[in-house]
């Protein structure tokens, strides 16, 4: 870190929050700010209270005084009327990502950034594993568990592999990163941005600061940004001989580039198209951080936990695990991957100001039951109780949810959890929503 720096607030007291104050030089003075008291109990027996300051409630202008930059946490909204005017004062703020980059030049490490609104941290994971096989020294980081200043030695990796969520990118305009990557967008945080258009501005910065950029050429919501892309993959046939396409014939499915070669997918486990189109996301990621990488041992890949996740079988009832799926979007896309098979879906939570409208098809066509939990499970309902052919419950209890479910479930049918909201109404997040519900399986 800067010598200079002597005092930092830090906004937010999560898992990011801690690592930027671990990060810090010991002789830094941090203002810790979170609106909860109970965020603050546990930091400060782990730093210095002598030196430091630990606030909460509102936030008061008074905290922003003499401070050398502000470090913000993706929980905290910068629309916060008082943030705004203090960045209108030209005080700088950082967000962890914008701290790395600051004080790491990555001279031989290869950086690869993954955004889209669904199927970030599985393509992270397929690059990592990929890359591991190969023997090659790799890190996956950012929103995908472990915080990217918590990574020890970064300079002695061949590969750091990057999943940046939009509040992510809101504040990063500086980054060394040979590739970036935007999977797709839709309707999401639709709580946290005031249009869609703001959203979409946050994941487009990606394209501001990679050197090679990669986009999904058959999402039409990517469409202006297209000019912006080096590269593209997709289903669709592309003009450019460069791009990389998913095919399929009577044999199986390929992941082919112009000329140069066809990677084979008839071993791939994972289900579903879209984990087809993650796997051709993941190789155009590789070959164009290491254009002579050849070695893709993809057909042992492990999936994502919570997304997707076969957990048993009970009685000839299969049940998933999709906890992840925290839009309406990428429930349709688990939905979608379930062909001729009879569907009790357990949703709800906070459905952060989503439309719910497009989910109506998939309803129709391929769910039995809906069994709703959360705070606004009655949206839900109010959209959908008109489909005759859809059972809705509203449960105040999982596990109610889960036992109505198996009750009115057969053999062969597919028991899902696949929330399309995100879990803050009952849970720390969508990994305890999805490690409760595991636990209720497992007991059945």
């Amino acid at each position: 870190m800067n010598e200079n720096i002597n005092h930092v607030l830090i906004l937010g007291c999560g898992q990011t929050g801690l690592s930027i104050a671990r990060y810090l030089d010991k002789n830094t003075k941090i203002s810790f700010y979170d609106e909860s008291k109970k965020a603050l109990d546990g930091i400060r027996d782990l730093f210095d209270t002598k030196k430091n300051l630990y606030l909460y409630g509102d936030l008061k202008e008074e905290y922003f005084d003499n401070v050398d930059f502000v470090a913000i946490s993706p929980g905290v909204d910068p629309r916060h009327p008082l943030i705004k005017k203090i960045i209108k004062k030209g005080i700088t703020f950082h967000n962890d990502i914008s701290l790395f980059f600051e004080n790491n030049e990555l001279l031989k490490t290869r950086v690869i950034a993954v955004t889209g609104t669904n199927g970030k941290t599985t393509v992270c994971s397929m690059i990592e594993q990929i890359a591991s096989a190969s023997g090659l020294k790799v890190k996956a980081v950012g929103n995908i568990g472990l915080p990217i200043l918590d990574i020890d030695q970064v300079e002695t990796l061949d590969l750091l592999i990057i999943e940046l969520s939009s509040f992510q990118l809101e504040i990063l305009n500086k980054a060394k990163i040979d590739v970036g990557i935007i999977l797709n967008i839709s309707d999401d945080h639709m709580d946290r941005y005031d249009s869609f258009e703001k959203y979409f501005k946050a994941k487009a910065k990606l394209f501001d600061v990679s050197k090679i950029n990669i986009i999904n050429r058959d999402d039409y919501k990517l469409d202006s940004l297209k000019h912006k892309a080096n590269l593209s993959f997709g289903i669709s046939e592309s003009h450019n001989k460069e791009d990389y396409i998913l095919t399929s014939n009577y044999s199986g499915f390929y992941v082919e580039r112009g000329d140069k070669s066809t990677i084979e997918l008839n071993e791939f486990k994972l289900i579903g198209e879209h984990n087809k189109l993650n796997i051709v996301a993941a190789i155009a990621c590789m070959q164009s951080a290491f254009p002579k990488f050849k070695q893709f041992k993809i057909n042992n890949l492990k999936g994502v936990s919570h997304r997707l996740e076969w957990l048993q079988n009970t009685k000839g009832i299969d049940f998933y695990n999709d906890s992840k799926a925290t839009n309406v979007n990428a429930t349709i896309t688990a939905l979608k991957s379930f062909d001729k098979k009879n569907i009790f879906l357990i949703a709800g939570g906070d459905s952060k100001n989503q439309i719910l409208k497009p989910l109506e098809k998939y309803l129709k066509e391929k769910v039995s039951g809906l069994y709703l939990i959360g705070q606004d499970a009655y949206i839900f309902e109010e959209n959908f109780n008109f489909i005759s052919s859809l059972k809705i419950t509203n449960h105040k209890l999982m596990k109610d949810a889960v036992l109505l479910a198996y009750e009115d479930a057969a053999a062969g049918d597919i028991i899902l959890l696949s929330p399309a909201c995100a879990s803050y109404d009952m849970y720390k997040n969508y990994k305890e929503r999805g490690n409760e519900y595991k636990l209720i399986v497992e007991e059945l």
